[in-house]
């Protein structure tokens, strides 16, 4: 049996969200060590780009009867000390002894924790421009190329079944509105789904999950098909209804409307390999996503919670693994409603099981920010974009944090309600001391 952790740091919490003006700050910082005659210096990054840059700015003494020491520290204690932890920034800190051993703050022997300050979306980015925006006029040819039905009712008409499956939910994970899904798979083994969309984008919950509840007008429909085989141009299409039911040239999905094409947006987040050839009027490598409950919210009247829903996600997930996943979306399926088991929200691929830390990253990073759109990824069975394994993501570090950390316009997450979510997280905090990056990934 491993040996209790004694020696280690207690507070603060690897990952913390603490909020307020960094220059205002004091943390408390404790823990125990088993030499009760140990005196101790807390330290932090002086320069968050230089990772050799510790400089101590307090120090406690073990106390000799219950081996406890505590003390609270400011990190930022002049104007001229705000670069060591900037705000809306990522803090590094560790507590040495006068031996120069470096605490522990787990059970796998993580000594250097972070803390962050939570932040708005960064004002420099665009939101869902991986993929160019085209122009109405291009839209209005691709609904001609794919034979887009002109009205909602007719879509209704031309692909509906009497075995669809329905689920309402509010989409807390990318978009931030009420949904109401329809889903059933086509004569031809392909799928159609449309979802009547409620609320404003990034609205409150609460809002969209009544207005859906109500029902009434959407604020608009958004319709996919598949067609076999995936590999064909316009395997999987894309059509937006307007309030009045009739097709529209352009569909914002945020506040910002940085790109408003039909279907170039939404191949930002359906197809990470994903293109659309202007010529032909054709889209090529997009997917259906999986459903991912963990990423909803839901409305506690009875028939519209996740229990209730449970079944009908399961045969929507099952859909969508009929529809040519990608090997990263089947086995997030597999693993989300595993076979005669219930919905398993904390699952992780066996890529990140390797280590405690490594399925924290999977669980409080990759799953609420990256998944939802990175198991789009299908370059091969292991496309390393797709995020499966941790040492995947380990691999593109760089790329990673210059995109998580940098000034834009292209940055990640791709989508704004996303990214709003993920700078009031702990999730920088933990990505980038998981990554030894140089960064306080500060907005």
């Amino acid at each position: 049996m491993a040996r209790p952790l004694l020696t280690r740091v207690d507070e603060p919490l690897h990952g913390a969200v603490v909020a307020g003006d960094p220059y205002t700050i004091n943390l408390q910082v404790s823990g125990r060590h088993d030499d009760a005659s140990r005196s101790l210096a807390i330290q932090i990054l002086a320069d968050p780009d230089d990772l050799q840059s510790w400089t101590s700015i307090g120090s406690a003494q073990v106390d000799a009867t219950s081996h406890r020491f505590s003390v609270d520290v400011r990190p930022v204690q002049t104007l001229d000390d705000e670069a060591r932890w900037p705000k809306g920034g990522v803090l590094r800190l560790r507590v040495v002894d006068d031996t120069g051993v470096v605490l522990p703050y787990d059970a796998e022997g993580g000594t250097v924790l972070a803390v962050v300050n939570p932040a708005p979306a960064p004002t420099g980015w665009a939101f869902l421009v991986e993929k160019p925006p085209g122009s109405p006029e291009e839209t209005a040819a691709y609904y001609a190329a794919i034979d887009a039905p002109p009205t909602l009712t007719d879509f209704i008409t031309q692909f509906t079944a009497d075995d669809e499956t329905t689920a309402r939910y509010y989409n807390t994970g990318d978009l931030g509105i009420g949904r109401e899904m329809h889903c059933n798979p086509t004569p031809a083994n392909g799928l159609a789904c449309y979802v009547r969309n409620f609320g404003t984008f990034g609205g409150d919950p609460t809002v969209g999950l009544d207005l859906l509840v109500e029902g009434g007008t959407p604020l608009a429909t958004v319709a996919m098909v598949y067609a076999p085989p995936i590999e064909a141009p316009n395997a999987v299409t894309f059509m937006v209804y307007g309030g009045d039911g009739a097709l529209v040239q352009e569909a914002q999905l945020d506040t910002r409307g940085d790109n408003t094409s039909i279907p170039q947006n939404c191949l930002n987040c359906h197809g990470g390999r994903s293109s659309y050839d202007a010529q032909l009027h054709a889209a090529t490598g997009a997917r259906f996503l999986p459903f991912d409950p963990s990423a909803f919210a839901f409305s506690q009247l009875p028939g519209l919670t996740l229990a209730a829903q449970e079944s009908d996600f399961r045969t929507l997930d099952r859909m969508v693994a009929d529809a040519a996943p990608t090997a990263a979306t089947r086995e997030l399926i597999d693993g989300l409603f595993p076979a005669d088991n219930s919905f398993d929200p904390g699952f992780v691929p066996v890529g990140w099981r390797g280590k405690a830390s490594d399925a924290r990253i999977y669980r409080e990073v990759v799953a609420p920010y990256c998944r939802g759109c990175h198991t789009s990824f299908a370059n091969g069975p292991n496309d390393p974009a797709a995020f499966t394994t941790a040492a995947s993501l380990r691999a593109q570090a760089t790329n990673v944090i210059a995109k998580i950390c940098g000034g834009g316009p292209l940055g990640m997450p791709a989508a704004e309600q996303t990214t709003a979510s993920f700078f009031r997280s702990s999730a920088r905090a933990l990505l980038v001391t998981w990554l030894g990056a140089a960064s306080a990934c500060a907005p």
